[in-house]
């Protein structure tokens, strides 16, 4: 994995070298471990590269890489998890190789199959291959958008780059604000990243699963992946499902650790993470290596985020984990001294607003290269495939409306049963009520019934929110556009399935492995993700909503599948926590005069998108009673993180 750029003036002047160096060393956090530049086509074409090493540590894994005597040059990030099988099947064919990485197998398969290709590949990438015979550029997402790409493109030139940030160090570009989006996004953090817009105007986002051809006269952007065409006929069983599940993600952790360069994980102690190291452990036992496997010796490392003496800390979990493992732990214990002195690092590393201060895997990310871990076999995608989120729930029952649940009371009784262990010990501090959500939800009966519970004395409508401007988009929707027969699809999948295929797709794990993305790259680590193997995401997908919910259980199939792998205590445990930072109690303590100084800065009072004054007015309340609530705390820090970006992004070195 590493950090990709390019320059191609359309126009036929040349680029200067001092031009692609900039864009290049923009990116020097995501490749420490060389770099490269390349200008071709008479000075027209420059490609940029920064090195992170994992396969073929040697200068010849150096990029961009030449392939069959010049006609082909590739800039990559990623990894192709099946290179080795898709090397022999190539060289049966007459393709040479000179190296051992898996860059030459990417732009060999482009060469034999052409933008097929992208179909034979197992792994996550953005890369760009210029064809010097047909004076085009190919670039291409993976299927699920892990790697990212982002492009520029004007009467003149055709630029892109991994990070937005790599923008600000374009000749002739000066950042601006998408104002409407920034409104649009701090109402709703995941509408964003699941699309092509951005918040600098003028720069795009190759979505995932989509690929493009730029020649002279700019890109031609199409799809080339969609989960739906891809769906099997599962097993008819939740064993023989849980069976199969196993066997797909016992094979998908294997190829996942084919690395030459030591491998560690993101352990949390939930069920994700725990599954993905007990499998490590399992997939090592069970099998000895060939040596052409290039399966990395050196994998045994956990590293544990800690936020002792708060609700957050699992470390007593993970230990578990550990345990059960055979690995070896280390607990990272982040503070909020650390944030504090890394706030505008932090804004300038993850690009993008979010809901919370993501400092936790940031230091993690941190603690693993410090101690020579370069990748991470992490859990993201199984929240959103197999409904791990408390809110996907009540899709399930109530998906289909409250008569509809009522109608059949064995599985309406059996979600209910499921849905309040989620919360754990404080769940009914924090629980909504699952009647109040099937009214609303129910859109036939759930208004009159509300508005007659208000009028019998309930709750008042919610209160206003902060932000001046809600409704005004510009001119170009949000939300990634599927066209009807999509939507169709999709809904054919049934309530809670299209809710899943929707969060995994377009909002909340597009939102996560972006996150994840920039603050593993800070640090020069690659995050790998088993679950969001192709075959086991398409397989998922086939499932039943009742082998992902119900039992009392959610990830029910992936429960079953980890029978006897992982401890019986974390099998079955109903919380979830998550990654976060214990942001309520930091606001109240440690970050209580940061936020204070910032709420008063007259800019921030000032802001064309929130209403400052009412904001501390807010904070003000919330120092005298002394507390935050993690709803008040999520709030406050979805338009801090916004502050924060505006002054990384737009007011750096101003």
């Amino acid at each position: 994995m590493c950090g990709i750029c390019g320059i191609w003036h359309l126009d036929g002047t040349p680029v200067s070298r001092g031009a692609i160096d900039r864009l290049t060393d923009s990116l020097a956090h995501r490749g420490p471990d060389g770099r490269g530049v390349e200008l071709l086509d008479s000075e027209r074409l420059a490609l940029g590269h920064r090195r992170l090493a994992i396969l073929d540590l040697s200068p010849a894994g150096r990029q961009p890489l030449s392939y069959l005597d010049g006609r082909y040059w590739i800039t990559y990030n990623g990894e192709i998890y099946n290179f080795v099988e898709l090397r022999y099947e190539l060289e049966s064919l007459g393709y040479p190789f000179q190296t051992q990485t898996d860059t030459e197998v990417v732009v060999a398969a482009y060469d034999r199959w052409g933008a097929d290709c992208q179909l034979r590949f197992n792994g996550m990438w953005a890369f760009a291959i210029w064809d010097s015979r047909e004076r085009r550029l190919f670039v291409s997402r993976d299927r699920f958008g892990i790697k990212p790409f982002h492009y520029l493109h004007d009467r003149h030139r055709f630029v892109f780059a991994s990070e937005l940030k790599a923008f600000l160090h374009l000749e002739g570009f000066e950042p601006r604000e998408d104002s409407a989006l920034m409104s649009a996004v701090l109402a709703d953090v995941f509408a964003l990243e699941g699309t092509e817009r951005t918040l600098l105007q003028g720069v795009r986002r190759l979505v995932g699963g989509h690929c493009a051809y730029i020649d002279e006269r700019g890109p031609r952007v199409w799809r080339w992946w969609r989960t739906l065409d891809h769906l099997v006929e599962p097993p008819r069983t939740l064993d023989t499902q849980a069976e199969h599940f196993r066997e797909l993600f016992f094979d998908s952790c294997r190829l996942r650790l084919r690395s030459d360069v030591p491998v560690g994980t993101s352990l949390s102690g939930g069920l994700d993470s725990t599954s993905v190291l007990c499998t490590l452990a399992r997939v090592a036992a069970e099998s000895r290596a060939a040596a052409d496997e290039r399966r990395a010796a050196d994998w045994q490392r956990a590293f544990v985020v800690s936020f002792p003496n708060t609700p957050l800390d699992e470390t007593r979990h993970a230990r578990l984990a550990v345990e059960r493992a055979g690995a070896i732990a280390r607990y990272v214990e982040p503070d909020a001294g650390l944030a504090l002195k890394r706030l505008d690092d932090l804004a300038y590393a993850l690009e993008e607003i979010y809901i919370t201060l993501p400092i936790g895997f940031w230091a993690v990310y941190r603690a693993q290269r410090s101690e020579g871990v370069v990748v991470s076999l992490d859990g993201h995608g199984s929240d959103e495939m197999l409904a791990g989120y408390q809110f996907q729930l009540p899709t399930a029952l109530f998906g289909r409306g409250l008569l509809a649940a009522l109608l059949r009371p064995a599985r309406s009784l059996d979600l209910a049963r499921t849905w309040f262990p989620l919360w754990g010990a404080d769940g009914p501090a924090r629980r909504p009520s699952l009647l109040k959500t099937g009214l609303a939800m129910d859109r036939r009966l759930g208004p009159p019934l509300l508005a007659a519970r208000r009028r019998l004395g309930g709750r008042p409508p919610k209160a206003g929110t902060w932000l001046r401007v809600t409704a005004a988009c510009g001119d170009e929707p949000v939300t990634s556009a599927a066209d009807d027969d999509e939507t169709e699809a999709i809904e054919a999948l049934g309530p809670l399935n299209a809710l899943l295929y929707r969060h995994f797709h377009g909002t909340i794990l597009p939102t996560i492995l972006r996150n994840f993305d920039r603050a593993s790259m800070a640090h020069g680590v690659e995050v790998r993700m088993p679950f969001m193997d192709w075959r086991l995401v398409t397989y998922v997908f086939s499932l039943p909503d009742a082998s992902k919910v119900g039992g009392g259980y959610t990830k029910r199939v992936l429960r079953e599948a980890m029978r006897g792998i992982i401890p019986e205590e974390l099998r079955l445990r109903r919380d979830k926590i998550g990654f976060n930072s214990p942001l309520p109690n930091w606001l109240a303590g440690p970050l209580r005069d940061w936020l204070w100084d910032q709420v008063n800065d007259p800019a921030f009072l000032t802001s064309e998108h929130w209403d400052g004054q009412a904001i501390r007015q807010y904070v003000t309340a919330r120092r005298g009673e002394g507390g935050w609530a993690w709803h008040e705390g999520e709030r406050i820090w979805t338009i801090m993180s916004a502050w924060l970006w505006e002054r990384a992004f737009l007011r750096r070195g101003r």
